[in-house]
């Protein structure tokens, strides 16, 4: 009895440190534990190509190229050329975009046609990412791009930070030993990176094309009092994340310019907000005033601090045919984007 016990607990044991080599082969492979690159404690897609096919979200689309280049910007950038950055999560990237439809490239190609030649915007979007990982690229990433200094940095924010709670904040504590292991350890850049897409899935931020011909609209909230249950990032925290990522870019020598989020899943008729309706969770008048919340919050932080604010989801009016989900723009709706902040800004590029 002793002997099969001791047997089994053998081979438990043994098991357990092939596991365990596997894990540091792994964690030494793929991690960042012997990187002296800045860029590589962000976990940063850099010098990759895929095909994108976007067939089955918006009429018209096809396959494109999706590039990021070895500083980790959409397409092919010359740093020492960029004029302005843009920063912000999948409404930014703009993954299922080609190249030349991007908010971005609309906004160079109509700077030009205002007068303001070679201005280059970068694209500096990441799927997901909030000001939490705008402040970390603030601090691993664009200030390490060798030759870049540009003239502004457009923040794109609001919607992925609606959704930001516990250890999430945390991030912005100072520097620990555990925050440290999540930062290079590959293992838990994976769980991390899983449990961002359940988040995300849960919350709707990933792409799934809605039939709007079929859209049933209701005024009515799913959970009037959601934030109440303190699953919801506060205000006030992220003003607070707002400020400090004005003080980065300041301290890279940019003018930060904060662009309030609109969503596709509202609209407003006849003076009336209507919400996408949802049979649970969320509808898209709850999206509606928490988005609103956070917007506000932006403008605040714009009046207190004296910073440039563009006021985007109040100013543009979008239609039907600007977006394909319930946040993610057509290349119909990129280009009114595009657009008005070229025009926003030509007076100062």
């Amino acid at each position: 009895m002793f002997a099969k016990a001791a047997k089994i607990l053998k081979i438990v044991a043994i098991n357990l440190l092939v596991l365990l080599a596997l894990v540091v082969a792994a964690e030494l492979w793929f991690g960042t534990w012997l990187s002296s690159d800045p860029l590589d404690k962000l976990g940063l897609p850099r010098g990759i190509a895929t095909t994108i096919d976007a067939s089955s979200l918006y009429a018209g689309g096809g396959t494109h190229r999706f590039r990021r280049d070895r500083w980790g910007f959409r397409g092919e950038v010359d740093p020492t050329q960029v004029a302005i950055v843009t920063i912000g999560g999948s409404t930014t990237n703009q993954l299922y975009l080609a190249e030349d439809q991007t908010w971005q490239a609309v906004m160079e190609r109509r700077l030009a046609e205002l007068g303001r030649d070679g201005v280059v915007v970068a694209n500096a979007g990441i799927d997901g990412q909030s000001t939490i990982g705008h402040l970390k690229a603030m601090e691993n990433w664009l200030p390490h791009v060798p030759g870049l200094k540009p003239r502004f940095v457009i923040v794109y924010a609001g919607i992925n930070d609606i959704h930001i709670t516990g250890a999430w904040v945390d991030d912005l504590k100072q520097q620990s030993l555990v925050k440290i292991i999540r930062q290079q350890s590959a293992v838990l850049g994976l769980i991390d990176r899983l449990t961002g897409l359940v988040a995300a899935k849960r919350a709707r931020l990933t792409h799934e094309p809605v039939d709007w011909a079929k859209a049933q609209w209701t005024e009515v909230p799913n959970k009037p009092d959601w934030r109440s249950d303190q699953t919801a990032s506060h205000p006030e925290s992220y003003r607070q994340r707002l400020t400090l990522l004005a003080e980065r870019i300041h301290a890279m020598g940019a003018v930060p310019v904060f662009v309030t989020q609109p969503r596709g899943d509202y609209r407003v008729v006849g003076g009336k907000v209507q919400g996408l309706a949802a049979a649970d969770g969320l509808n898209g008048i709850d999206h509606y005033r928490l988005l609103a919340e956070m917007n506000r919050a932006t403008l605040q932080v714009c009046h207190d601090e004296g910073l440039l604010c563009l006021d985007l989801a109040r100013e543009v009016v979008f239609e039907p045919g600007d977006f394909y989900d319930r946040l993610h723009n057509t290349p119909q709706g990129a280009a009114k984007i595009g657009r008005w902040l070229a025009e926003r800004l030509a007076g100062l590029v």
